[in-house]
C-alpha cells in the first residue's frame, strides 16, 4: 500500500509539473482542434441529407478515416516528447524509490496523460454533435449510407469516408464508441511507450524519432496495401472487425509485452548519467 502510495504522489507531481509546461498545453489544444476538419466535413455531410445522427457516431467516424488517425497522434508526441520526463525532482524522487517503481510511475503517467488527452479528442465531437443528433444505441442512417459508399464518391464530395460494415453488424453505437476509445487509448500509450523506452535507453529524441516513424511509416504501409503492418491500424477498431464481432487482442499484446520489456531494461538505465545530459 506504501508503494502504491508513492507512486500515485509521485505521478501527481509530475502531472502537476507537466502541465505547467507550454509544449503539454499545445499538445492537448492540439489534440482537441485538429479533428474538427474531418467533424466540419462529417456535419457538413450531415446536414446536406437533413437527418439526424447519433452523438457519438461522430468520434466513430472521425477516427475510422486514416488519415486523421496520423494527424491525431501529433498533439500526443508533443505531450511526451520530453521522456523520461527528468527534471529536479527526479533525483529526490529516485532517493525515496527504487528504479523500478519509478519506471512503473511513468507508465502509470502516460497511461493517464493518454486518458485524458483521448477524452480531449472524443468529448468536443460529442458535444457538438449535439444540435444535430440523438441518444441511443441506434446507428443513423447518414452513416448507414457512408458505410455502403463503395465508389467513394460521397467520400470524395465531403470528405469523410467510413467503410466499417462489419463493425455495424456486430456492434451498436455504444459499443462501437467504447471500442474506438479503447483502441485509440492502447494506441498512445503503445506510441508512449516506445518514445519513453526509446529516449531512456537510447538518449536523446531517439526514442521520438522511433516512435514517429512508426506511426508516419504505418501510415505508408496503409497506403501500399500492406495495412496489417501498420502499427496506426491498431488504432481503430474497424481493422479488427469482421461478422463474427470485434478482436483487439493483438494490439493489446503489443502493448502489454512493450510494457514488460521496458520494465525489465529499466535497470540498465544510469540515471545520473541520464539527469547529467538533461541538465
Amino acid at each position: 500500500m506504501r508503494k502504491l502510495q508513492s507512486i500515485l504522489h509521485i505521478t501527481k507531481n509530475l502531472l502537476l509539473y507537466e502541465w505547467s509546461d507550454k509544449r503539454v498545453i499545445m499538445g492537448f489544444l492540439a489534440g482537441i482542434t485538429v479533428p474538427f476538419y474531418w467533424l466540419k466535413n462529417f456535419l457538413d455531410y450531415v446536414a446536406a441529407l437533413g437527418e439526424p445522427v447519433n452523438i457519438l457516431e461522430a468520434f466513430v467516424v472521425v477516427e475510422h478515416e486514416y488519415k486523421s488517425v496520423m494527424f491525431l497522434v501529433l498533439g500526443w508526441f508533443l505531450i511526451v516528447s520530453d521522456a523520461p520526463f527528468i527534471n529536479g525532482n527526479t533525483y529526490y524522487s529516485l532517493c525515496r524509490t527504487k528504479k523500478r517503481s519509478w519506471n512503473l510511475t511513468m507508465v502509470f503517467y502516460i497511461l493517464t496523460q493518454a486518458a485524458l488527452y483521448t477524452a480531449g479528442v472524443a468529448l468536443p465531437m460529442v458535444m457538438a454533435s449535439l444540435p444535430c443528433g440523438f441518444a441511443g444505441k441506434m446507428w443513423s442512417n447518414p452513416v448507414y449510407l457512408l458505410s455502403q459508399d463503395h465508389t467513394l464518391s460521397r467520400g470524395a464530395e465531403y470528405g469523410i469516408r467510413f467503410l466499417q460494415r462489419d463493425m455495424m453488424r456486430s456492434m451498436d453505437v455504444p459499443q462501437a464508441f467504447l471500442a474506438t476509445v479503447l483502441c485509440f487509448f492502447l494506441y498512445l500509450v503503445l506510441t508512449g511507450l516506445i518514445l519513453y523506452t526509446g529516449n531512456l535507453l537510447l538518449g536523446g529524441v531517439w526514442g521520438l524519432a522511433i516512435a514517429f516513424f512508426l506511426h508516419v511509416g504505418g501510415f505508408g504501409l496503409r497506403f501500399l496495401g500492406h495495412a496489417g503492418l501498420a502499427l496506426i491500424g491498431y488504432a481503430s477498431p474497424g481493422n479488427f472487425a469482421d461478422a463474427g464481432g470485434i478482436h483487439p487482442v493483438r494490439p493489446v499484446a503489443v502493448m502489454v509485452v512493450l510494457a514488460a520489456l521496458q520494465c525489465c531494461l529499466i535497470h540498465k538505465v544510469d540515471f545520473k548519467e541520464q539527469m547529467h545530459t538533461q541538465e
